[in-house]
């Protein structure tokens, strides 16, 4: 009896940790483009807060700002997906392409983006992408449903 008590306790907390893994989305996301490889000043950045719906067919973000430094010009792209296929529609601004350069320190606030999932599965993961086109440079993130963080390069 003392051996199955002890096993069914250790199959309920491998069964929790398991389960809590496997709903660790990201709440938060944080993308910057940095001169010299990281080491550099910062050319711009994107953040903001996450949530995915139960149907993980909408990821919200919210609370959505870009940071571009003075001289320096950008263009973001978001876009949520299942596996490789782009299932949502897809973020990118400036919206008609080019870049956005302002000629002083800037701060947008975008406010709320949903992205919703054209297709059953709902969103798997949203990447985000920020180019800085006079230097040739380009960070990116991923954020998976499945992972409690984002990864990616931040420069």
């Amino acid at each position: 009896m003392r051996r199955l008590a002890t096993i069914l306790g250790i199959s309920a907390m491998l069964a929790a940790v398991t389960v809590g893994t496997a709903e660790a989305s990201p709440t938060k996301f944080a993308l910057a483009v940095v001169h010299g490889g990281g080491t550099g000043a910062t050319v711009g950045s994107l953040t903001g807060a996450m949530s995915w719906s139960s149907s993980l067919k909408t990821v919200t973000l919210s609370n959505v700002r870009l940071y571009v430094k003075a001289g320096e010009c950008v263009h973001f792209e978001i876009a949520g997906r299942q596996g490789s296929t782009v299932v949502t529609d897809y973020l990118s601004y400036p919206p008609q392409g080019g870049q956005y350069c302002p000629d002083s320190d800037f701060t947008w606030p975008f406010g709320t983006i949903s992205l919703t999932a054209d297709r059953a599965g709902g969103v798997e993961h949203v990447n985000f992408d920020m180019y800085d086109y006079w230097h040739d440079i380009h960070g990116w993130i991923n954020c998976d449903r499945r992972d409690a963080t984002c990864y990616g390069t931040n420069h």
